[in-house]
């Protein structure tokens, strides 16, 4: 089959070094699907913004799309999907970005079928950069208007896509009480990242991940992300300072951001700063060891609706967790399984706790640093779970929906 994916851009490097998230997303999926032996390419809607290596598994065609606003978007990948359906035999779209565009183009007619896939809410429903501050009357009279215009006509119009792909139920969810996706086929795909890669090239085993949490001296905790108040880092930094026995432990925050010298202030002022290190922007190679060092990995806060490649990559690394509880980052951790394991305790390998509660995160973090038994038992979960999310194994069932699409 000759498959198209339509994406914003492919940016593979920024400052130099290698990025993840949604660009190595796109990447394993275009690489999983050229592997399975389908002839892939890659259609790049703002590819200014391309940073391209060479070779790639599967070809890319550089468009542009030059208006940003909605309907400049939904037209210009409408133009592109009416000028490569004589050559697709399947379309993959980013659903966020481009879903009325691609329902559009099929339900006028288009004949090549389209799957959309959804990981993060629409503009219209609320801020998606996590801003706290509050926006101007003008711009929120304008949100709502258009989130109106969405729900009222949109999801119509969306719901002429071929499949919906969500990287979570949550956010499966939100669409579907949107009015998007609930009468077509449905999947729910998580993020792609290449597990087995990264735990085969670190020589992450269980045997491995045992002597390392046994030999913890001092338990490093790690925490990664950009710098912004909504990421919680001095929640976290609060947690950290009314531990028992800190000296135990040491805190590697990494990540670049306008939070970022608040936050060391805040270290300082707690009296921790001694027993924090606060790295900055790290190329990934950097990031991956300080994976490899790390004995817990902790998500102080994030959108109970979304999932996250780093965690994923945390358990590929065997590293058990402590995440907000009740969201998608809980199901990551622990999807299929029952509510406990054997021994009654939760399944997955992560420990939990109440958003934004300072005290219970410390206490799990205690709970975790004290019980060597315990962060071994979690790593091998960790370790289990990742390799059921490889990127290898995604790939099958992203195919098996594009296919069905084609199929019917």
């Amino acid at each position: 089959m000759r498959i198209f994916l339509i994406t914003s851009k492919l940016n593979f490097e920024e400052n130099g070094s290698p990025v993840g998230g949604s660009v190595v997303d796109l990447h394993l999926k275009a690489k999983g699907l050229a592997e399975l032996g389908h002839e892939v390419f890659v259609v790049t809607a703002f590819s200014e913004a391309n940073r391209l290596f060479a070779p790639l598994p599967y070809t890319v065609f550089e468009r542009r799309i030059n208006g940003r606003g909605l309907f400049g978007l939904q037209r210009g990948v409408y133009a592109i999907l009416k000028e490569y359906e004589k050559q697709a035999d399947a379309f993959y779209i980013d659903g966020h970005m481009f879903l009325y565009g691609g329902g559009a183009y099929r339900m006028l007619g288009g004949r090549t079928p389209v799957a959309g896939f959804f990981n993060i809410r629409l503009n219209s429903w609320a801020d998606t950069a996590g801003n706290a501050v509050r926006p101007s009357l003008y711009r929120r009279v304008k949100k709502k208007v258009r989130y109106f215009l969405e729900k009222t006509l949109g999801a119509s119009v969306a719901n002429h896509l071929d499949a919906f792909i969500f990287n979570t139920p949550h956010v499966q969810k939100l669409y579907h009480d949107f009015g998007v996706g609930n009468e077509k086929p449905n999947v729910v795909i998580q993020d792609f990242v290449a597990t087995s890669d990264l735990s085969h090239r670190f020589a992450i085993t269980s045997e491995r991940a045992m002597e390392h949490q046994r030999n913890a001296k001092p338990i490093v905790l790690f925490a990664t992300g950009r710098m912004i108040p909504e990421k919680g880092f001095e929640l976290l930094l609060r947690a950290f300072a009314i531990l028992q026995n800190k000296e135990n432990y040491s805190l590697v925050l990494s990540g670049g951001g306008p939070d970022k010298e608040r936050l060391e202030a805040t270290a300082k002022k707690l009296g921790i700063s001694s027993l924090v290190e606060f790295p900055g922007w790290v190329p990934r190679e950097e990031l991956y060891g300080f994976f490899a060092k790390a004995h817990i990995f902790i998500f102080p806060r994030w959108w109970i609706e979304y999932g996250s490649a780093v965690l994923t990559e945390a358990m590929a690394f065997g590293l058990p967790s402590v995440i907000p509880g009740g969201g998608a980052l809980e199901w990551l951790t622990r999807a299929n399984l029952p509510e406990t394991d054997s021994l009654g305790q939760a399944s997955g390998s992560a420990l939990t706790f109440n958003n934004d509660n300072t005290d219970e995160l410390a206490r799990q973090i205690e709970k975790l640093g004290e019980d060597a038994t315990l962060r071994v038992g979690l790593a091998e979960k960790a370790l289990a779970r990742a390799e059921e999310l490889d990127a290898k194994t995604l790939a099958k069932r992203l195919e098996e929906t594009i296919v069905s699409c084609v199929k019917k």
